[in-house]
């Protein structure tokens, strides 16, 4: 039996947000690290209005430069200082990274239908192991668990690790996830209840993400690069 009554527990709230625009959209981009495209720079006006309804007290970030200069954008706008969590990294994709899928295809057609038949059990040629990297998105949201309690937090990150976490976790009747749907700038919301994360719903309209390929490996697999 749980230590805190229902009443008792902490209710906090996180919005998970992939970052803006990169010009690596369509590639593998686990591990790489491209800052934000002008495109992305400009999806970034007005992106604190639309998180306006939530009194921010905690804001987390992947290291790589994608996820930061996103969320140095809205830690500007609320007076906020950045938590920079390296186990909010994408999946590294290994000798992959950078590559499209058609790329990919053409340089080794056998592994590459591998990888597909079987994903996420196989990792990209010299990538990190699926399985390694949910240990370490479960390892960031105990972090982010331990600090926001009864508030409203932030994690700035990227498609992978959100898919990942919100697949991992259990929703009412009425909230739905298409892990498909994980656009730059998209925002998805869980809550906290002292004892485990619940899936809300997504929320904050996302801007197109212009350049997106969701054909070959992604539409199958649900990843979008």
């Amino acid at each position: 039996m749980s230590g805190l009554s229902t009443a008792n527990r902490p209710h906090g709230t996180l919005l998970l947000v992939r970052h803006a625009h990169t010009e690596m959209a369509g590639r593998f981009c686990g591990a790489s690290d491209p800052p934000l495209s002008q495109h992305g720079i400009a999806q970034l006006a007005g992106f604190n209005e639309r998180l306006a309804a939530y009194p921010l007290i905690h804001i987390f970030s992947s290291g790589l430069k994608r996820a930061r200069q996103t969320a140095e954008s809205i830690a500007q706008c609320r007076g906020l200082k950045v938590q920079y969590l390296d186990f909010l990294h994408e999946l590294a994709f290994g000798s992959w990274e950078g590559l499209d899928w058609d790329q990919v295809v053409a340089r080794d057609p056998a592994y590459a239908q591998h990888w597909l038949d079987n994903y996420p059990a196989v990792p990209a040629p010299g990538g990190e192991r699926f399985e390694d990297f949910c240990r370490r998105v479960q390892r960031a949201t105990s972090v982010i668990a331990a600090q926001v309690e009864d508030g409203c937090a932030v994690a700035f990150t990227h498609a992978g690790v959100i898919r990942s976490f919100l697949a991992s976790l259990p929703r009412s009747h009425h909230a739905s996830f298409d892990p498909r749907q994980c656009d730059y700038l998209s925002c998805w919301e869980v809550s906290w209840d002292g004892e485990q994360w619940r899936f809300v719903g997504h929320t904050a309209e996302p801007q197109a993400a212009s350049g997106v390929t969701r054909e070959g490996a992604w539409r199958q697999t649900g990843t979008v690069l």
